[in-house]
């Protein structure tokens, strides 16, 4: 899931676990749980592009990780505020320093969505992210840089259940999603996929960020705290539970749709499209080829349609043998879903078909999420993603304009 959403559930459990003890203390460390498993993105500074996209959601995202780094991160922040450091100056201005870099992190993450798929900046997103980044700036400012923060003592288990359930309950989430969680390692690679939530989302996170909002406004003993966000909360589980329901719609229409045509196929999967849970996608694995289509559920009939026909290609791979690191990786990080076409020389394009098209039909090369595989300077098989370089999405600029319009049910 994205940032933003992981910053508000960590927050909210924080909250949850402490926040009578804490205050608004309790949301921040909440959100700083939340937001720990994702720093394995940093990898990609000190490795190579393969091994760093593998270890995202990898041992930091495990259940392991989970029941051992609440401990650790329990001791350190006890030390932090026994020691007295959280009231010096300097260290304020280092902390909000950090936490706008890091709401910028997460807000830029959020934006460059649509501008990686090709359509530039969208207003709809740049605004409330904006708004909500220059009302948190002056909050740090006006209650943290500018007070003479109190005493804080909490008992050492206290801080590790705020840890547990902030750390615990992201790979979870993020289970929720089609990218995969390796929540088994370091014991085994599988990687976990619900398929029923868009990495983002913005009905699951902005009604659960602001009953957080809200909840924050009242003090620690209030009733009304502890009510709101338990509501959001609530909001939040009963969304996922709602994206399960139409993810078990969407398949059973799925299956009737390639019934109807006389499609024979060994698997399939289905996954909400970018931003909603209205739009959804199917693909699946026949013999040569696979088979995609969408689905709205304000669609005027219960079939995806179109229906394209994207040739699997796989024997274009067999220079790169199945043990090789890049060969395993690509059919491991795809789960098996991907479809492979000439690039460049001897470059090949390999497509992970589990994050769709760009539109509801295959319109030249426009994939979401295509690897190149190239031979490096040590004349070995590499992986770099090209979902960067706008020719891999050409003729993409109306993607998200259609997008709404299948929403709203007008295209179909």
């Amino acid at each position: 899931m994205d940032s933003l959403t992981q910053i508000v559930l960590g927050a909210a459990c924080g909250e949850a676990v402490a926040g009578r003890k804490l205050g608004n203390r309790a949301m921040l460390w909440g959100a700083i749980g939340g937001t720990i498993p994702d720093l394995d993105v940093f990898a990609t500074f000190f490795t190579d592009e393969l091994t760093a996209t593998s270890f995202h959601r990898g041992f930091m995202h495990s259940m392991l990780f989970a029941a051992l780094a609440p401990f650790v991160f329990a001791r350190m922040t006890q030390w932090f505020y026994e020691k007295g450091h959280y009231r010096r100056q300097g260290y304020k201005v280092t902390a909000m320093a950090v936490w706008l870099i890091i709401y910028l992190v997460a807000a830029a993450g959020i934006n460059f969505i649509p501008v990686m798929l090709g359509e530039g900046l969208n207003w709809y997103i740049f605004t409330p992210t904006l708004l909500l980044g220059i009302w948190f700036a002056r909050k740090l400012w006006r209650d943290y840089l500018g007070r003479d923060l109190s005493q804080v003592e909490v008992p050492y288990r206290v801080w590790v259940a705020l840890f547990f359930w902030s750390i615990f309950t992201h790979p979870i989430l993020d289970c929720f999603t089609n990218f995969g969680t390796q929540i088994w390692q370091p014991f085994s690679d599988f990687r976990v996929q619900w398929n029923s939530v868009s990495v983002v989302d913005p009905l699951a996170t902005f009604p659960f960020a602001l009953c957080l909002l809200v909840a924050s406004r009242f003090s620690r003993g209030s009733a009304l705290r502890v009510n709101w966000n338990w509501v959001g909360i609530i909001w939040f589980c009963a969304y996922l539970g709602y994206t399960m329901w139409h993810k078990s719609v969407a398949n059973r229409i799925f299956e009737q749709t390639l019934q109807a045509k006389d499609i024979r196929y060994h698997r399939y999967m289905t996954n909400p499209s970018i931003f909603n849970n209205i739009v959804w996608y199917g693909v699946a694995e026949g013999d040569t080829a696979y088979y995609f289509g969408m689905y709205g559920f304000n669609d005027r009939e219960e079939r995806y349609t179109p229906i394209s026909v994207i040739p699997k290609n796989h024997e274009l791979l067999d220079p790169i043998g199945p043990d090789t690191r890049a060969g395993y990786f690509l059919r491991w990080f795809s789960n098996g879903y991907y479809n492979v076409i000439p690039y460049n020389g001897d470059t090949l394009q390999v497509n992970d078909l589990r994050f769709g098209l760009l539109g509801d039909t295959l319109t030249g090369t426009n994939y979401v999420f295509p690897f190149l595989a190239f031979k490096n300077e040590k004349g070995e098989w590499d992986i770099k993603q090209n979902n960067r370089n706008r020719s891999s999405v050409k003729g993409s600029e109306a993607s998200f304009g259609r997008l709404w319009e299948r929403v709203k049910g007008n295209d179909h």
